[in-house]
C-alpha cells in the first residue's frame, strides 16, 4: 500500500515559551503511546512511502503468526471437522 503520509503521524501542539502561541511539532503516535517524545524520523513523507516498512510499526504490531490465515475447504479432513446447522433450525437472536 503506496500512501502519501503515515496514519499515525500527529501534529503535536504546545504552549510556547512566551504562553502567547502554539508550536507544533511533527511525531509519531505510536512513539508517544509507548511514552517517548522523540519526532517522527520519516518526515517529510518521501512519494511511495509504505508506512508498514516502518521500524516503530513493525515492532508496535508484530505478532508470531499470521492473523488471517484460512483454510482450505476443499480438503476432505477439514470438511469432516465442520458442524453445519441449517438456517431453519437457528435459534433466534
Amino acid at each position: 500500500m503506496a500512501c502519501s503520509r503515515c496514519p499515525h503521524h500527529v501534529r503535536h501542539g504546545h504552549l510556547a515559551v512566551d504562553r502567547k502561541t502554539i508550536e507544533f511539532t511533527d511525531r509519531c503516535g505510536l512513539k508517544m503511546r509507548q511514552g517517548k517524545e522523540e519526532p517522527c524520523d520519516k518526515i517529510p513523507f518521501q512519494n511511495g512511502f509504505n508506512y508498514m516498512e516502518c521500524g516503530v510499526y513493525q515492532f508496535t504490531f508484530k505478532s508470531a503468526g499470521q492473523r488471517n490465515d484460512c483454510n482450505a475447504t476443499s480438503d476432505l479432513n477439514f470438511a469432516e471437522l465442520l458442524s453445519s446447522t441449517p438456517l431453519a433450525e437457528m435459534e433466534l437472536l
